[in-house]
């Protein structure tokens, strides 16, 4: 008997095939999409989806009568796991493992980064407005050096993992027990709205968690951006510099999926401070994935550089003086690719260029993290391509 996907409407698709013909990886016609689908819901192989789909999460966006269709793909990921468990070449890259490809990198910050570190580590999630750093923030700490975060409450350290990775790679089991241990976490605290600088943060909080694996939240979320947008409208936050580059806007994959609240708001930011922006794809949900995700598939390193470099090709044809990014995943794995494969335009996070547009000194530590984060996983997580061995996560 085959095993249905709980987090997928059954009842509401009609086969359409929507999902996966607009998607650009899979590179599927409206009748072969509709071939496909009918595949995965008799749980199936699939002759396309399980060996192209890079976990983008595009489908969720593009199907018209929102059923998940990237939950019923990533539900045949869950029970692989179950059966095998994941490969070890796999552990160091992830969140539960300890030293991993991220906190690896705290060794090598600034002094003042590892103070940031250390502060937020120890301020307990309390306040009208706490942010929720994430890994990604964690890893590039100085994105959150803001004087115009001063009144925000930054809380949490690496081991506080909104489960993002897990999620993207279909270990459900290992995503409840995130939910279970945030609940506990957060349960009882004094939290006005809880604010997210990573898309995938807020995704997962407010989405995901919650209406999938039974979190309970009592704040309000909102997106970082939106915070800072409405201090620029208000006149409260002052934007002293103008920053006239031309720049080539990426969407995070979880922006597509957050749609205006996200995308409109970092465009609304990027074009007060006078960049000039330019599209990377006629519409925006359509856009290409940075290349983080590309790897929960197969755990293979090289289809997340092929999917990196297809984006950086896309930036590098527009002519655009740098590529600019609001999620520091995105930012991280771009750097890490430019290595492998170097263009000339430089990865920009929405925050650095917010930093330079109110008088701050531009810092842009990325592109030497990302080299460090290179040569860990070399020696670290490459070794183990060949073995055989799996293991469960523990968390």
């Amino acid at each position: 008997m085959v095993q249905r996907c709980i987090y997928f409407d059954y009842q509401r698709c009609d086969l359409c095939g929507e999902c996966l013909s607009r998607c650009r990886y899979l590179g599927l016609t409206p009748g072969e999409a509709r071939e496909e689908m009918k595949r995965l819901l008799k749980g199936e192989p699939t002759r396309v989806v399980h060996r192209r789909c890079i976990s983008c999460y595009a489908c969720d966006v593009f199907c018209p009568r929102d059923c998940r269709p990237y939950e019923l793909i990533i539900s045949s990921w869950h029970r692989r796991y179950r059966e095998r468990g994941l490969p070890v070449r796999a552990s160091y890259l992830m969140p539960a493992s300890q030293p991993n490809f991220r906190t690896d990198l705290v060794r090598a910050m600034s002094p003042r980064e590892r103070e940031l570190l250390r502060r937020w580590r120890e301020t307990p999630p309390e306040g009208e407005l706490v942010l929720y750093p994430g890994c990604n923030a964690l890893t590039l700490p100085h994105l959150l050096d803001a004087p115009f975060l001063r009144e925000v409450v930054v809380s949490g350290d690496f081991d506080l993992c909104c489960g993002e990775m897990y999620f993207r790679m279909g270990l459900f089991d290992v995503v409840e027990r995130v939910a279970q241990r945030l609940t506990r976490h957060y349960g009882g605290r004094s939290i006005g709205t809880m604010l997210f600088v990573c898309p995938a943060g807020l995704n997962m909080f407010r989405n995901v968690l919650p209406g999938l694996f039974g979190a309970e939240f009592s704040f309000r979320t909102m997106y970082l951006g939106e915070y800072i947008w409405e201090k620029v409208e208000s006149g409260e936050l002052q934007l002293t510099k103008r920053l006239s580059r031309r720049v080539a806007v990426h969407d995070s994959c979880h922006g597509r999926i957050l749609g205006e609240e996200v995308m409109g708001t970092a465009r609304r930011l990027y074009a007060a401070m006078g960049l000039d922006l330019v599209e990377l794809a006629p519409d925006p949900r359509e856009g290409l994935c940075c290349g983080m995700a590309a790897g929960c598939n197969r755990y293979r390193p090289e289809d997340m550089y092929r999917a990196a470099v297809m984006e950086l090709r896309e930036a590098a044809r527009t002519g655009a003086d740098e590529l600019a990014v609001y999620c520091g995943g995105c930012q991280l794995t771009f750097s890490l690719m430019r290595w492998l494969y170097p263009t000339r335009q430089p990865v920009r996070h929405l925050l650095e260029y917010l930093m330079e547009a109110t008088g701050g000194v531009p810092y842009h530590p990325a592109p030497r993290r990302a080299r460090r984060m290179l040569a860990n996983v070399a020696v670290k997580a490459l070794p183990k391509m060949l073995s055989r061995r799996t293991y469960y996560v523990d968390i």
